[in-house]
């Protein structure tokens, strides 16, 4: 009886309280603008491959040394130029026959990924250097400086228009203005587009070491835009 009585006292001082009510938001509106801008890509970006094959390691090595050595000091002695080396291996190379493994001499590569903003010099350093390296491909991007400038006047346009949306809804649904709850910036159009002469670049600068001792300086070809997009995700609350 007296654990009964306990039981009702406890649900009695319980229902006494009232449980906090969840706080309720009104006038919440979702939302999101956009602006873009179409940019031309500034910098143009080259691979090269020095590469040098023979029987004994010693001479191999010798040979790649001046070859690779010949090439850098190409690159540095025009600060136009931006180089980074990509990767150097040494290994050996085998025949296989009659199901027999032998070694037939030594092989030694290094890729050197270089990029400017002056297209002619970049085609004159292809044209020059084809007796130390081969040209891989060609690939154009917007430079990093120019792609933050244009990003702050695309976030810029993106949240004016925001703005100017978020004050439109306020009078049209009879506010006297707004509050920002949240806002969320997306960043797209980052990616660097390889161009269709890329593809074709290695072939015809191959061809024409073959062809003579001085390959012919080659006309860039437009290399294109690229579009850089804002888009702002907002909650406003009226």
């Amino acid at each position: 009886m007296l654990k009964k009585t306990l039981l009702l006292a406890a649900l009695a001082a319980t229902a006494a309280f009232p449980v906090a009510a969840e706080p309720l938001n009104y006038n919440i509106v979702q939302f999101a603008e956009s602006a873009n801008a179409e940019v031309p890509r500034d910098t143009m970006i080259i691979r090269l491959t020095v590469n040098e094959e023979g029987r004994d390691r010693a001479v191999v090595n010798r040979a790649f040394v001046r070859k690779y050595n010949t090439l850098t000091q190409r690159i540095e002695a025009n600060r136009a130029f931006k180089s980074e080396l990509l990767g150097r291996n040494a290994y050996p190379r085998y025949e296989y026959k009659n199901g027999k493994r032998t070694q037939i001499g030594w092989q030694e590569t290094a890729q050197i990924k270089v990029e400017s903003k002056d297209f002619t010099a970049l085609n004159r350093l292809i044209a020059e250097a084809q007796n130390e390296a081969n040209l891989q491909n060609t690939s154009f991007s917007v430079s990093k400086q120019k792609r933050e400038e244009v990003i702050d006047e695309v976030s810029k346009a993106a949240l004016a228009r925001f703005q100017s949306r978020a004050e439109t809804l306020a009078r049209t649904l009879g506010f006297r203005g707004y509050k920002i709850v949240s806002l969320d910036l997306g960043q797209i159009g980052n990616q660097e587009v390889m161009s269709a002469y890329a593809d074709a670049a290695a072939p015809m600068a191959l061809r024409a070491m073959k062809a003579g001792s001085a390959g012919e300086i080659a006309e860039t070809p437009n290399p294109g835009t690229e579009q850089i997009s804002i888009t702002v995700n907002g909650t406003i609350q009226l």
